[in-house]
C-alpha cells in the first residue's frame, strides 16, 4: 500500500471522530516545525494536550499545555501520544503511554537499540495499542515514486543504491543529545534510517558483508560511511554525518538507467516534487566501482503531485488507530532496521 494514501475516504467529524493527540516534548524542533502543524492540518486528528520540560509550549499551542508529561498521558481525551524526546527516553515514555492504554507514534529512531525497541513493542502489544515509528520520508510522494519505480524495474535490475545524509551540529550545540552516548546519540542512529531506507526496501536488511569507517567524538560517531554488499554484486552505500556541510542524496542505479533525488532527498516538503530519471544504461557497476558520472543529455526531470509527508503520516497513523487501514510499516520493520544499524556499528568499530 502507498503510505501517502490511507486507502480510505477522508474521514469527517460526522462519520469518524478525529483521534485525540497528546504531545510530550512539545518544544522540540520537529514537533514545532512539522508534527504539531500536521496534527492541526490532518483531517482525522486533533491536538488535545501538550507538555514541555525544556521550555514553554509555543504560543500557537499554549492553550493545550497541561503542565507535565504525566498529565498528557493521563488526559481522558488523549488517545495517541507523539514522542519526539531524545532517543534514550523513548522506551520509558512509550511503556508509560502503553500502560495508560494510549497508542504511540514515536519519533525515529524507534529506540537506541534492538533490545529497547523489542521491549516497547512487547508492551504495546500487551496493552492492545499501536506502536509506530514516526519516520515521515516514506510518506513523501517523490521518495515513494522513486523507490516504487526502481522496484518495478523501470531502470532494469537495480545494482547500487547510494543514500547520504550529512549536516552540521556546531560547537555551540555541545549539549545536544545527539552527542550523548547515554541518550542514543551518533550520526548513524540519528540519520542512518534515511540512508538505509531505500537500500533495505530494494535489497533487504541482510547484506552478506558490511565494510566501512567511522569517526568517533565524545563517545558517539560524528560520521559513518559504509558499503553493504548483497548477493549478485549488488551494493548499498551510506554516508551519515554531523560534521559536514549539509547534503542529502538518493541515487538508485540500474542496468538501464538511474533514478535520483539530489535535493532534500529525505526531508523534502510540500515544495519538493522533482526527481531525475537518467536513461543512460549502466552495466559496469560493482562493489569496487562506485556509480560513475552520467551523461547530462540523458537526464529527465520529472515531478510528482505535492504533499506534506508529515500530514500524510499523521493521517495514516490516525486511520490505523481507527481501524480504517493498517499502518504501512509494522514495528517489526523498525526493529529489523535497528538490527542492521547495530551490524553496521560493529563492522565499523575500530
Amino acid at each position: 500500500m502507498d503510505p501517502t494514501d490511507s486507502g480510505a475516504e477522508a474521514p469527517t467529524p460526522n462519520t469518524v471522530p478525529p483521534v485525540g493527540f497528546g504531545v510530550i516534548g512539545a518544544n522540540s524542533f520537529v514537533a514545532n516545525a512539522a508534527v504539531l502543524p500536521a496534527i492541526d492540518a490532518a483531517v482525522n486528528s486533533r491536538l488535545v494536550a501538550t507538555a514541555s520540560r525544556s521550555s514553554h509550549v509555543p504560543e500557537r499551542w499554549r492553550s493545550t499545555d497541561v503542565g507535565s508529561y504525566e498529565a498528557v498521558i493521563a488526559h481522558p481525551e488523549v488517545e495517541a501520544v507523539y514522542i519526539p524526546l531524545p532517543n534514550g527516553m523513548h522506551r520509558e515514555w512509550t511503556e508509560r503511554a502503553a500502560a495508560a492504554g494510549k497508542h504511540v507514534l514515536c519519533e525515529k529512531p524507534l529506540a537506541s537499540d534492538v533490545a529497547s525497541a523489542t521491549a516497547m513493542a512487547t508492551a504495546c502489544t500487551a496493552a492492545g495499542v499501536l506502536l509506530a515509528e514516526a519516520w515521515m520520508t516514506p510518506f513523501h510522494r517523490r521518495y515513494r515514486e522513486v523507490v516504487r519505480r526502481a522496484i518495478a524495474g523501470d531502470i532494469g535490475d537495480v545494482v547500487a543504491v547510494d543514500g547520504s545524509f550529512r549536516f552540521t551540529i556546531g560547537p555551540e550545540a555541545d549539549g545536544n543529545y545527539r552527542w550523548d552516548p547515554h541518550q542514543g546519540g551518533g550520526a548513524l542512529l540519528d540519520v542512518g534510517i534515511y540512508c538505509l531506507g531505500a537500500i533495505v526496501e530494494i535489497f533487504g536488511d541482510h547484506p552478506e558483508t558490511i565494510r566501512g569507517t567511522r569517526v568517533i567524538r565524545g563517545g558517539v560517531d560524528a560520521s559513518t560511511a559504509a558499503m553493504l554488499e548483497y548477493a549478485g554484486g549488488r551494493v548499498g552505500f551510506i554516508g551519515c554525518s554531523f560534521v559536514d556541510e549539509p547534503f542529502q542524496q538518493l541515487v538508485i542505479d540500474g542496468t538501464l538507467g538511474t533514478l535520483a533525488i539530489a535535493t532534500e532527498a529525505f526531508t523534502g516538503g510540500i515544495d519538493d516534487t522533482g526527481y531525475v530519471h537518467d536513461t543512460d544504461p549502466n552495466v559496469e557497476l560493482s562493489a569496487d566501482t562506485p556509480p560513475p558520472t552520467r551523461n547530462p543529455d540523458s537526464e529527465h526531470t520529472l515531478h510528482v503531485d505535492a504533499n506534506d509527508p508529515y500530514q500524510s503520516m499523521i493521517e495514516a497513523f490516525a486511520d490505523a488507530v481507527r481501524g480504517g487501514s493498517e499502518w504501512p510499516r509494522p514495528v517489526e520493520r523498525s526493529i529489523e532496521m535497528l538490527a542492521l544499524v547495530e551490524r553496521i556499528k560493529e563492522a565499523t568499530r575500530d
